[in-house]
């Protein structure tokens, strides 16, 4: 791919810079610092380069599961937005969609409280100068203890992890009761063609279905900043695109959790597994409609894909 577009070194190098030596966000994550709210100083930057690279056309459809489940949120149902996951864009690209819809838009991008990975704060500072800009809570995912070697190390890593996620779960508690929507990545990592196992929905989102009331699924279609399978997340691939968020009806939590498990036909699996699995199915589908619509549209701007 034309190194133009690696991500630091395009033509949005300057805004990035900017972002960088604007950041206020914290380099580590404790058990203090878990609930991290959105800093307004980079957002006017971020917004110039999304602005960029989302083709026309590019929208949120079925924005009306998202209002009807903003409203059941405010009456102190704790909900849930599960969501597909491609790029370190997916959160920006969403929060300019919704505020192109106005008022309501934008309330419910203020409701939204992303669940966010330890590596998007401590990772790279350019990372986390576009991460901090949305409001989050941030979690040790158990992936990136399994990668530690050193058997000293990897038990320190396991007892920061607990007192991460402790905190980040008492966190979470508070914040579904105060009327908030809970997104969540089902995968915790974004997919990656050449890795299968990015595309498995993680058995800990299970417990997200037992304990909240409601939920939409939401998948994506299109991308404009592609993993780089031979680089770090700085040098991801950028491009334009057309991106289209679907939002499935609400859901009430425990009757997926019912379904799932009636149609799940592997008995080995645990409980929570054959509900994630379940979960990732139904996205798969809604993403495959949609992909019929987005073709459509890109036809229409007489641009086709492999």
């Amino acid at each position: 791919m034309d190194e133009s577009l690696i991500l630091n070194r395009s033509k949005y190098a300057p805004l990035i810079q900017q972002m960088i030596a604007n950041s206020v966000g914290a380099r580590v994550v404790t058990d203090k610092n878990v609930y991290q709210e959105g800093s307004p100083v980079n957002k006017p930057l971020l917004k110039q380069i999304v602005s960029d690279v989302l083709l026309p056309g590019s929208g949120i459809l079925g924005l009306e599961h998202l209002l009807e489940l903003h409203q059941i949120a405010l009456r102190k149902k704790a909900c849930l937005i599960l969501m597909e996951h491609y790029s370190n864009f997916d959160i920006p690209n969403l929060y300019e969609l919704l505020e192109r819809q106005g008022e309501k838009g934008q309330e419910i991008a203020d409701a939204i409280v992303s669940v966010a990975g330890v590596k998007l704060n401590e990772g790279s500072p350019l990372v986390l100068a576009f991460t901090e800009v949305f409001t989050r809570v941030v979690i040790y995912p158990g992936r990136s203890v399994e990668s530690i070697d050193d058997h000293g190390k990897r038990q320190e890593a396991e007892r920061r992890r607990a007192r991460i996620n402790i905190a980040g779960l008492k966190a979470l508690n508070t914040l579904r009761r105060e009327g908030r929507l809970i997104l969540v990545f089902p995968t915790g990592t974004r997919y990656k063609p050449w890795d299968p196992s990015t595309g498995k929905g993680l058995r800990e989102i299970g417990t997200y279905l037992k304990f909240y009331s409601h939920m939409v699924t939401v998948s994506i279609n299109g991308n404009n900043l592609l993993p780089n399978p031979n680089g770090n997340m700085d040098e991801d691939f950028i491009q334009k695109d057309l991106v289209l968020y679907t939002v499935s009806p609400v859901l009430k939590c425990s009757e997926f959790r019912r379904e799932a498990l009636r149609d799940s036909a592997d008995e080995e699996e645990g409980t929570k597994q054959r509900v994630v699995d379940g979960l990732m199915t139904a996205l798969a589908r809604q993403h495959a409609q949609t992909e019929e619509k987005r073709r459509a549209m890109l036809a229409s701007l007489g641009i086709s894909e492999p």
